[in-house]
């Protein structure tokens, strides 16, 4: 009876997550190649063994729903590390990340800054309409 051929990694796949604790989700962002998962970090960087030759990279972050849709089609060559970057986007009404071979910028900062100054406006606006009265 023959065996299947054995396929051993030959190179590595340096994925980073950009962000920090403070402004990604808790929730470590899901990654497949070639349609299998793979773990990530939540944020910073882990090391991938795989096999040389064309992947397909996808990625996406989760919270509450699905968001930060980002894909990639590599090509890595025996004995090459491979550096690549996913930037979630700052919140999740954003479907589309960004992914590429540096890093990437994240996209919601404009409607993020929005939330906490409309937050602050809730808080900061009635103390000093008390103050002023006082």
């Amino acid at each position: 009876m023959t065996q299947p051929p054995v396929f051993a990694p030959d190179a590595l796949l340096r994925f980073t997550v950009q962000g920090t604790i403070m402004t990604s989700n808790l929730i470590a962002p899901s990654l497949t190649i070639d349609g299998y998962d793979a773990p990530v970090p939540v944020c910073g960087t882990r090391d991938i063994p795989i096999m040389s030759g064309r992947h397909r990279l996808a990625a996406h972050s989760r919270w509450m729903r699905r968001y930060g849709h980002a894909s990639l089609d590599i090509d890595i060559a025996p004995g090459q590390v491979l550096e690549v970057f996913y930037a979630p986007p700052h919140h999740q009404f954003d479907d589309r990340g960004a992914m590429g071979s540096s890093p990437q910028v994240r996209r919601g900062v404009g409607a993020l800054v929005g939330v906490w100054v409309a937050v602050g406006m809730v808080v900061l606006v009635p103390i000093v309409a008390v103050v002023a009265l006082a």
